[in-house]
């Protein structure tokens, strides 16, 4: 019974360690050619992106890195698409973890007396939002979208930061250009 309480408590620990996977949700003009897009420039950041610049350089470092393997191309001058981003986060509570104890003492024959209390906490998971928009040059119009959402360790390292956001870029990124 030891062994089984043991081991339920190492599962329960090893769970509440492990990071959601990101949700993906892409969407784009169909009408749109996307053969011709070949070169993107950034647009300022704005928002909760402008306040966070390390994040900032780390997505636009991975985006610039996966956009190039798809043979697109970095320009200053005349880009065919702008690229936006979008960050939001927030903190979610669901469920909540317990500990509690309770003492019985016998009192004569059949009487007995108990004493018990506990205390609950919230469980907090941080969760995270990361839209990219892919905006023709010229006309300034949407043509590319692509949202992922999950839970975020906000806690790693930066190599651990970084790595997390190049398995969600290339997630998000594995849909462009769309397959008509």
């Amino acid at each position: 019974m030891k062994n089984v309480m043991l081991a339920l408590a190492i599962g329960f620990a090893v769970a509440g360690c492990a990071t959601s996977p990101a949700t993906m949700d892409f969407d784009y003009d169909t009408t749109k050619d996307f053969a011709a897009q070949k070169t993107f420039a950034w647009m300022p950041a704005t928002g909760n992106a402008a306040a966070n610049e390390l994040l900032v350089k780390r997505i636009r470092s991975s985006v610039d890195q996966q956009l190039q393997a798809k043979g697109r191309a970095p320009a200053a001058d005349n880009p065919n698409f702008l690229i936006a981003m979008d960050v939001s986060g927030k903190t979610a509570y669901g469920g909540s973890t317990g500990v509690g104890v309770s003492v019985g003492i016998p009192v004569g024959a059949a009487g007995r007396i108990s004493v018990g209390g506990g205390k609950s906490k919230p469980v907090e998971t941080k969760e995270g939002t990361l839209v990219l928009h892919f905006v023709d040059a010229k006309t300034k119009a949407l043509f590319w979208q692509a949202t992922a959402s999950g839970g975020v360790q906000p806690g790693g390292s930066p190599e651990e930061q970084q790595k997390r956001i190049n398995d969600v870029i290339a997630q998000m990124l594995a849909q462009f250009p769309p397959k008509k």
